[in-house]
């Protein structure tokens, strides 16, 4: 576990590369809290939600956490919990391909979004392949849409 501005982190430094807590982010994470409070929050691409707790820490009123992975979707909720801000009428895991989820119709508005999308993925369970060279301006399109 690991502590940041008052905030606990459930982190992993044995079997991936990734840890789970990415400290070049932990600027844009107290803005994204400084930014919640009152605010309905999409955070995409969510990793282990890290965005979302600061999120729910600032105070946000809603939070919907979208990712590929059902194993760093627990991990966020995890985190959520490890801090006493879960809320299930307040905070929602989505288990969905970005690109695609974004696509379904829906008449959700966010006041605060978080796009942080990993360079290259062609995981089995995406319809395509993401690349970001190729790919952000659609998915910025897409979430403007959202």
């Amino acid at each position: 576990m690991a502590e940041e501005a008052g905030l606990k982190f459930k982190i992993n430094l044995t079997d991936y590369l990734d840890t789970g807590l990415f400290l070049d982010h932990r600027i844009t994470r107290g803005m994204v809290k400084a930014e919640s409070t009152g605010k309905s929050v999409l955070n995409l691409f969510c990793y282990t939600g890290s965005f979302s707790v600061y999120a729910a820490a600032g105070g946000a009123e809603k939070i919907v956490s979208v990712d590929l992975s059902k194993t760093y979707l627990q991990w966020a909720e995890e985190n959520m919990r490890l801090n006493n801000l879960y809320e299930k009428e307040k905070h929602y895991f989505i288990h969905a391909d970005v690109k695609q989820w974004l696509d379904e119709p829906g008449n959700n508005e966010y006041d605060l979004v978080i796009i942080d999308p990993p360079t290259f993925s062609n995981s089995k369970r995406m319809k395509d392949f993401l690349d970001i060279q190729r790919d952000h301006v659609e998915l910025l399109n897409k979430t403007l849409q959202k």
